[in-house]
């Protein structure tokens, strides 16, 4: 009875995930769950599972335990990628997350590069959250660009005759053009023990390891591509089949269980 229950708990958690990846097919850089999951009856597998990839401190008992995962709990492949029309978006073509400021102050990593000016020139994403570390647009450049690097440059306005004589003059040139900030990316030891939380943030654990900064396009690190973003890469068609394969196994445990339940009342029947 432990096992089904637990069976069936286990069913409902995969619906979970398939739901939850429809939901996001169209989120920039959503990465889709997995639903591998895998028999605790070892100790010592248990606890390796979860040094991997994070999840409840164990029991040892042997039961199924939805947190733990025989593979990736997500999958990090690369999405596609669209043109946005904004100069500001950013896709990431590789490994590596986008460092954002949470509104509680706390530090969290994303793929999806939607990102704007806010009312004082910092960067931030759709959900107003900061990129870090911070870039602040002066309000006196234009022609803003970010390179493969992260690198981010513009062309400051000619504010007197003077500038503007010079700039006509040195139209060809691209010295007038001005770092403005540099976007930097994030790894992890072990990504899969990523915390996932709500807008497509994910939170760094114990079981992922500390985020390491690192430049884009060096040291294995991804490169940065301005005015695109990743797509999701949630597949629409294998969703539906999962949760119809799920659904029916649901239903047959379901169903099992309600034999069994009748055929008790009939033996008890009988006894009396």
């Amino acid at each position: 009875m432990q096992v089904s229950t637990e069976y069936l708990r286990t069913l409902q958690s995969r619906i979970d995930r398939v739901g939850n990846n429809m939901a996001n097919n169209l989120s920039s850089g959503f990465k889709a769950q997995l639903l591998t999951v895998e028999e605790g009856y070892d100790a010592q597998d248990y606890s390796n599972t979860i040094a991997l990839y994070g999840g409840v401190p164990g029991s040892g008992k042997p039961v199924l335990n939805i947190n733990l995962y025989t593979g990736n709990r997500f999958d990090f492949s690369q999405g596609n990628l669209a043109n946005s029309g904004n100069d500001f978006d950013m896709a990431i073509v590789g490994d590596g997350f986008f460092q954002v400021r949470m509104p509680n102050g706390q530090l969290g990593y994303t793929r999806a590069g939607v990102f704007s000016k806010d009312g004082a020139g910092n960067l931030v994403n759709n959900q107003g959250m900061l990129l870090e570390p911070r870039i602040t647009m002066p309000g006196d450049v234009s022609e803003i660009s970010i390179d493969d690097k992260g690198i981010i440059s513009g062309v400051k306005i000619a504010t007197s005759e003077e500038d503007t004589e010079y700039a006509s003059n040195d139209e060809e040139s691209q010295d007038d053009r001005v770092q403005l900030g540099k976007v930097l990316l994030f790894q992890f030891a072990n990504p899969n023990g990523l915390e996932q939380t709500g807008n497509n943030i994910f939170l760094s654990t114990d079981a992922s390891g500390k985020a390491v900064e690192k430049i884009p396009g060096e040291d294995g690190c991804g490169i940065i591509k301005s005015g695109m973003l990743e797509k999701s890469n949630a597949n629409l068609l294998s969703s539906i089949t999962d949760l119809i394969q799920i659904q029916r196994a649901y239903q047959v445990e379901l169903r099992l269980r309600q034999d069994q339940d009748e055929m008790t009342v009939q033996t008890i029947a009988m006894r009396r």
